[in-house]
Parts: structure tokens; sequence; C-alpha cells
């Protein structure tokens, strides 16, 4: 039985239960579940990398919906996996990862619509979702951001197209209530060259306000973007600034900062200096309240070059001290870092996410590394993890440019044949 997405004139309250399904999950005929190259008995130890000393945290520095502890926070690092086969198989994908923190989308990122969710879908998600005392794995909904489709637009001043992509925008966060799930990313859109940023702003904020109106307690969470071209919105942090300003629910918005983006739209990371400064631009113009993820992206093209080009940790433009520093930065603690960098596009599960848990066990390898030390570990460290990369997924060779014409034959040509 198809579990519908509600329609928009029922009342959010009635129509989208926040209640865990009673019954267990289903499977349906000639299906196995979980399916086998995926089950959970292949899992490494998570939640087990040696944890940097964070300081205890006593009041939330940032965004993230964890309370506050007297302890210090986990770092939910993770990887944007793929949920084919279901949304509840993104969960085992970011396990087999050693994931904490993961991202996926909830209907295919390229089509307008998807069929509603089966029954059975939603309780293994939700099943899986449970702590491991009960049977779960533990990841609760402050570990989970999940993306957006990439054909929103929410800028766009033309009113069909908005709302074509408003209710694809919306169908998404339904989906997301469905699940249990509290984060929402996406890319907020494009003036595409016909209205002022300012009307784009305005267009996105009204639609953050009436799908907060239709839909509760789903927080939507504002992606950075790299300036890929003059009418692309949120490239900088007075962009997502004007944004939240419109929104009626603050508690309801949030942002996620793509370091890629970030050094694409010329916000410097790759030293303490340069770090510290963007960092404190964000928390002057957006607010560190407001931060609620992480998308962990390395870059192939310069600083300020406004190209969108991930590349795996460590091994682009941006170098790994930034990323050692985000590390052991207290404001990522307790809130979605997500991995993007690309991936081996193997026959299994297990091959697709080889890059990620080495990735994220390299990751922790360089938060514990004393300051003193770091220097000359770095350099060991890229060394052995772009061995490691090349290994699983080695570099495409570039093309070679197509051969030329044969040269008319004249002086010249006859010339150069001669001395051949």
């Amino acid at each position: 039985m198809a579990r519908s997405i509600p329609k928009r004139e029922r009342s959010p309250s009635a129509s989208l239960s926040t209640a865990a399904p009673a019954k267990k999950p289903r499977v349906a005929k000639g299906k196995v579940w979980p399916p086998a190259d995926i089950e959970p008995s292949l899992h490494p130890a998570r939640y087990g990398h040696p944890v940097f000393d964070l300081p205890a945290l006593t009041t939330s520095p940032n965004g993230g919906i964890t309370p506050p502890s007297d302890r210090p926070q986990p770092m939910l690092l993770g990887a944007h996996v793929s949920s084919a086969g279901g949304v509840g198989t993104a969960l085992l994908r970011a396990g087999l990862a050693g994931a904490n923190g993961l991202a996926f989308f909830v209907k295919s990122q390229r089509q307008w619509k998807s069929k509603p969710y089966e029954d059975e879908v939603v309780d293994k998600f939700r099943e899986l979702m449970k702590s491991k005392e009960e049977g779960g794995m533990g990841y609760g909904p402050e570990s989970i951001l999940v993306h957006g489709s990439y054909l929103i637009n929410l800028g766009n001043p033309d009113q069909a197209k908005w709302e074509t992509s408003y209710e694809c925008f919306r169908d998404d966060i339904a989906r997301c209530h469905q699940l249990g799930v509290k984060l929402y990313n996406w890319h907020p859109g494009s003036t595409v060259g016909a209205c002022t940023k300012e009307e784009s702003f305005a267009s996105i904020a009204k639609a953050i306000n009436q799908v907060h109106k239709e839909v509760p307690e789903v927080i939507t969470v504002i992606e950075n973007m790299a300036n890929a071209g003059s009418n692309i919105v949120g490239t900088a942090w007075s962009d997502l600034a004007s944004m939240i300003a419109l929104v009626e629910d603050k508690s309801r918005v949030r942002v996620c900062i793509d370091t890629c983006h970030t050094f694409a739209a010329g916000y410097d990371l790759r030293t303490e200096e340069a770090y510290k400064k963007t960092m404190k631009e964000f928390d002057e113009v957006v607010g560190n309240k407001y931060l609620a993820g992480v998308h962990l992206n390395d870059s192939k093209a310069d600083l300020g070059a406004n190209k969108d080009l991930h590349e795996n940790i460590g091994l682009g433009k941006i170098g790994l001290t930034a990323f050692r520093l985000l590390m052991r930065d207290p404001l990522m603690a307790g809130i979605p870092i997500v991995l993007e960098t690309p991936a081996l596009d193997g026959p299994t599960p297990s091959d697709h996410v080889s890059i990620w848990s080495k990735e994220i066990a390299m990751l922790y390898e360089i938060q514990a590394i004393p300051d003193d030390e770091w220097d000359t570990k770095k350099v060991e460290i890229e060394a052995r993890w772009r061995k490691e990369r090349d290994a699983i997924n080695p570099p495409k060779e570039k093309k070679k440019p197509a051969p030329k014409g044969k040269a008319k034959k004249g002086k010249k040509a006859e010339s150069e044949e001669d001395e051949e």
C-alpha cells in the first residue's frame, strides 16, 4: 500500500503524523531485506574513531538540532550516499562507510515527481533510525541532512515555473517529515537573468514561509553557492542573511556551508588566519546560530574561480590544513558534516563508499595531530592519501586532442619532411 504525500489543502497536523508506525516492516515478495551486500553485520564500528578533545559545550554554538550538552558533542562526519533500493539503504550505506552523519535524496533528484512511498519503505527507515539498544543503527534526526532536488529554482520570477519548483520542494519536505528527518538542504536558485537578486530573495522566502505553514517540524537549510554565474543567488554571506531576514519563523531556517562553494566564491580557508577570517565574517553577517550542516569538499579550481568542481579532501586547491582546522572547530560539533567528494562508481555498495570510509578515517586522523607536528605530518598524510585514492579510483586520463588533418603540401611541409 502506498503512503501518499498529503495534499496541500489538508490540515498539516492531521495529515502528517509524527508517530512512528507500530507494525513491523513488511518485505515485498522476491525482495531480500536488508540487501546482502549492505547488511548491518558488515558495518565497521561507528563512533569508534578517536575523538579530539573538543571543549564541553554548555551552550550550543551552532544551529544544530541537538540540545546543548555538558559533554563534548560528537562529530557527525559522513557522506552523501545513494538511496537506490529504498531510502533505508542510505542508512546502511552510511554504516558501511563508518559514517556518523549522512545525506541522501528522498526521491530522484532529476525528476519533478516520484511515486509516493510504500508503507514498508517508511517503516524500514524509521526502524533503522532507532537507537542501537532498540535494534536500529542510531542515526538520529540530528545526524541526517537530506539534499533537495537539483531541479528546484525558487528564485525564478516566472510564476508557473515557480509553482512547479515549489511543488517539488514541498514534496521533498513532506517526505522528510514522513521519514522523521528534520533537516532539509537545497540550492536556493537563480534569477535566470529575469529579475533582481532582491526579487529572487523574496520569491525564495515566500516558498519557505509557505512550506513552513503546510508541513510541520522540518527545518529548511539554505546552501551557500559557488558563484558559477551572475544570476546565482546564495553566493555571498550577505545573500544568505537577506533570505533569512525575510523568513517569518526563524526557528525553522538554517544554513549549510559547502567548502568548495565557499572557496569558489572567493572566501579563503587555506590557512588558520584565512579560515578564522572567513568564519568570523560568516558569524557577523549570517550568524553561527544558523549553521546546521557542512558539505565537505576540496576544490579542483582556484580561489574565486566561480567554478563548482569538487575534489577529494586534501588533494585540491583548498588543501588539508583547512579541513584539519574545520575538524578541530567546536562550531562544527553536533551537526552533519557530509562528504560530497568523487567516489568510485563500483559494482557494489562497499566499492562505492570505499573512498569515503578512508576519507572519514583520515579526517579523524588529522584532527588529532598536535600543532607542532602538523607541518611534517601533513606532507606524509597527503602523499599516502593520494596514493590510496589513486589505487581505488585512478585519475582519468585527459583526452588527447583529435589528430590534425594532414598539412597541405607546400614549401614548409616539404622542407619539414626533408629534415625528417
